[in-house]
């Protein structure tokens, strides 16, 4: 109805009080927060799933596999130990790479004995300890052939004789010339004849990786 100019106005008791309803934020239900009946919706808040690493079964941190070298290496070391003749005839194995079968091997033409000490009757004998040295059975798998000879790195008997030798001769040419050996040989007279090289004691071989047991046990 309109109101005359003339007609009084109910005015509030407090002068701070509106004149109108507070009007909705610019958030509300025209920004599509309310239900169809005009119920205000709740904001909730939702948890967020964050993926984590997964750890793989059987994966564990450790430190970076040794290499087969490494693992052949020690395997005769421990043989040696264990068993000298064995591992002396299995260090003249020139070994060309590990299958889940066994060790590839390769004999040089001159180790036709350790070749044969490896491979005939003790053949039984030597694959069962490096079985138990690497805690899995394993066979030695022979390449024949003067490819798989050429291809294959030199063994670590052929290593340790070629170490010995380049030592040796340093040695050898140590001696001879040395100051106080020269002067002896001249006030006394005479040559040397011989020298005599004595080997240190080698350190315990580390096990290969693989719950192995020492070579004594259950034999």
């Amino acid at each position: 109805m309109p109101v005359s100019p003339t007609d009084p106005v109910d005015l509030p008791d407090d002068p701070e009080e509106r004149l109108f309803a507070p009007e909705g934020s610019a958030e509300g239900c025209a920004s599509g927060e309310c239900l169809p009946d005009g119920t205000p919706v709740v904001a909730a808040s939702v948890p967020v799933q964050v993926p984590v690493p997964v750890q793989l079964r059987g994966q564990a941190p450790s430190e970076p596999a040794p290499s087969d070298h490494d693992r052949w290496r020690s395997a005769v070391e421990l043989l040696r130990q264990e068993n000298p003749r064995y591992g002396k005839s299995l260090s003249y194995a020139r070994v060309m790479g590990f299958t889940p079968e066994g060790i590839r091997v390769s004999f040089p033409p001159d180790a036709a004995f350790h070749r044969s000490t490896v491979l005939g009757m003790s053949r039984a004998i030597v694959e069962a300890s490096l079985s138990k040295i690497f805690g899995r059975p394993t066979k030695i798998l022979e390449e024949t052939g003067a490819s798989a000879l050429q291809s294959a790195p030199q063994s670590i008997a052929e290593v340790e004789a070629t170490v010995r030798q380049v030592r040796e001769t340093s040695i050898d040419g140590k001696v001879r010339d040395h100051p106080a050996i020269r002067n002896v040989l001249r006030f006394l007279g005479g040559s040397i004849e011989h020298i005599q090289y004595l080997e240190a004691p080698k350190p315990d071989a580390p096990r290969p990786a693989g719950p192995a047991a020492s070579l004594d046990e259950d034999s």
